[in-house]
């Protein structure tokens, strides 16, 4: 009887620290995805920065075939840097930063003209 008493006691606790120990390393190797999936969004937000302004320096393109170079040469890095690539949140992205340079560049000039018509008076 003590010894059904021992394994069972021992069993449980060895029971107890195995679905602690699973608990915790699938939680760690989900943050470790997550931590991983936010650094190449990082990376890919820096250089889709990068190459939004090579894009701007094409005065022949259009928006949108400005807006394909930049995807293409945000794919062609994800692939040299084994990054997964996801064409609709890159699109976004762009998207975003083009909207926000737009907005950027509209209130300098509206500063701009606003200095040069009080410089008049």
């Amino acid at each position: 009887m003590e010894n059904t008493e021992i394994i069972l006691s021992i069993s449980s606790a060895a029971l107890g620290l195995l679905i602690t120990t699973v608990t915790f390393l699938s939680r760690f190797i989900k943050s470790a995805k997550a931590k991983k999936a936010a650094e190449n969004l990082v990376k890919i937000c820096n250089v889709i920065i990068t190459f939004i302004e090579e894009a701007e320096g094409y005065l022949n393109y259009n928006g949108e075939e400005k807006k394909q170079y930049v995807m293409t040469k945000t794919n062609q890095y994800a692939i040299d840097n084994k990054i997964k690539y996801n064409a609709e949140i890159v699109s976004n992205k762009i998207d975003e930063f083009v909207a926000l340079t737009q907005q950027v560049n509209k209130r300098t000039k509206n500063y701009n003209y606003f200095n040069q018509h009080i410089q008049e008076i």
